[in-house]
């Protein structure tokens, strides 16, 4: 467990320059204890253990929200953290129990394509939960060249079995046989490299002049009322000395629909954008009327101009006891605090937002943890040129939540060839571009603005053209080289030959 803790640290606080070469030691430290299991069981059991202390600690914020704003019972919330990272943990320690043969080329090639297959699952079953995936701690590193191709997945691939193959190295060190596992890390990483010199989009138009707004309203003060008022009104003063084409506002800046706006902040608003003849993108709940059936709210992005109707963007990807409830699941969700916990599903796809003559895609949070969905928003009838995150992370305090956020989206830029505008509630509010460098960001916990110029592009890469399909094709041809390959002994609890197998 202590490796996997050290694992998930590389995800969460090291800078890139350092992140990418943590994760591929730390995961390799994992695999070498990994590789000693004399059965399919017990690689299991390590690649649990391996996988609890990355979780737990890679996800501990989720006790935050649980118990400090959900208000669930201290030993309660730390109970559903650890049944959930339990449940996360199966995946790593299947993908080991599927690659369980003697170290060799076939193992490498089992992990490998285990370990993505792993990956791509965690993020699909039960809705998916892609968090921590282990491709976000290579935006800064020679493996990010491959995101434009493969997506996260197939860049944790690569990272999956460059660790490999430095375990089967250090493995290999007694017979000398470390050459050719180094001789390919290095081939490996200069041809991710030199792929990441390729480029598929382009400039589309002029830059558009933005402004980006951080609140920093407390999660526990963030649906009182009065304080809701005095957000509003902040937030209103802010868009009234925005000269910006497009301001932008966190996910759930208004707590009630546009429509239940005080007269003299909507008032103070519209002014505001009719002065700067820009747009707001806000984000607010809106109501929508069911005949015969209760109203139905949507978490949404609501574009504003002076005299101009008003398009809105719904949330597609909710999250589970955020904002629905699964099945058999209430009573649960009754132990939290959780205002607007449930919300109706926005459908696929819905049209962008227009913006001083650019197409301009909402993703709101948690969505953009899912590549191939905001691909699909620069491919037809979409068509985007600019991403936009509207977050609210306020549920998890000042927390390595935020920064891993920062990386998701920044994947999701290097995946698309899109920039990605984040606007939080708390952070991290930045202007990432095209390539997934952070032009511009605000500091976590704090309120400000950002005023930028954001550059959008077009050109589809072809991640953005085939989404994860080539990384599952290639995930599962590897799994049948590993088979073709294997060395496992007939007997499963048959100790393995002290010869490493080549």
């Amino acid at each position: 467990m202590a490796v996997g803790a050290a694992h998930a640290l590389s995800l969460s606080f090291l800078p890139g320059a350092l992140a990418w070469p943590a994760q591929l030691l730390t995961l390799a430290a994992g695999l070498w204890l990994a590789a000693g299991a004399t059965s399919r069981r017990q690689s299991g059991l390590r690649g649990f253990a391996f996988a609890m202390g990355h979780f737990l600690t890679g996800l501990c914020w989720l006790h935050v929200s649980m118990h400090d704003h959900g208000g669930m019972p201290w030993l309660l919330a730390a109970l559903a953290l650890l049944l959930f990272c339990a449940y996360l943990a199966l995946w790593p320690a299947l993908a080991l129990m599927i690659a369980h043969d003697r170290p060799g080329w076939g193992w490498v090639a089992g992990v490998a394509g285990a370990w993505a297959l792993a990956e791509a699952a965690r993020g699909w079953v039960f809705t998916g939960f892609p968090w921590l995936s282990i491709g976000y701690a290579h935006v800064d590193g020679p493996l990010g060249g491959l995101a434009p191709l493969v997506g996260v997945y197939g860049v944790g691939l690569a990272a999956a079995a460059l660790a490999a193959l430095l375990a089967l190295g250090a493995l290999r060190r007694r017979e000398q046989g470390w050459r050719a596992p180094a001789i390919a890390v290095a081939t490996m990483l200069l041809a991710s490299a030199a792929v990441g010199e390729l480029r598929f989009t382009q400039p589309a138009g002029g830059p558009m002049s933005v402004r980006l707004v951080q609140g920093d309203i407390a999660q526990s003060m963030k649906f009182d009322p009065q304080a809701a008022v005095r957000a509003m009104r902040w937030y209103a003063a802010q868009v009234a000395a925005s000269q910006a084409r497009l301001t932008v506002l966190p996910e759930t800046a208004w707590v009630v629909p546009w429509t239940h706006t005080p007269p003299e902040i909507a008032a103070t608003v519209l002014e505001g954008l009719r002065a700067s003849g820009g747009s707001l993108l806000l984000g607010a709940p809106i109501v929508d009327a069911v005949p015969g059936a209760a109203p139905r709210v949507s978490n949404s992005a609501l574009l504003l101009a002076a005299d101009a109707p008003a398009p809105r963007y719904d949330k597609q990807h909710l999250v589970p006891f955020g904002e629905f409830i699964p099945w058999g699941f209430g009573w649960f969700v009754r132990l939290m605090n959780i205002p607007m916990g449930s919300f109706g599903r926005g459908v696929a796809p819905q049209a962008p937002f227009l913006v001083a003559g650019q197409r301009v895609a909402a993703n709101i949070c948690y969505e953009d943890l899912f590549g191939e969905e905001i691909a699909a928003q620069v491919r037809e009838p979409v068509l985007a040129g600019v991403l936009v995150n509207l977050s609210n992370l306020g549920w998890f305090g000042d927390s390595h939540a935020l920064s891993q956020h920062l990386q998701i989206s920044r994947m999701r830029a290097l995946e698309t060839g899109r920039p990605m505008l984040r606007a939080t509630n708390t952070g991290v509010t930045a202007h990432i571009d095209h390539r997934a460098r952070v032009v511009e960001r605000l500091p976590t916990a704090q309120a400000g603005v950002i005023d930028t110029q954001v550059q959008a592009t077009e050109g589809l890469t072809p991640y953005a053209r085939l989404g994860n399909l080539p990384v599952l094709l290639l995930a599962g041809a590897l799994l049948a080289v590993a088979t073709g390959l294997r060395r496992t002994p007939a007997s499963e609890g048959a100790r393995p030959s002290s010869k490493i197998a080549g």
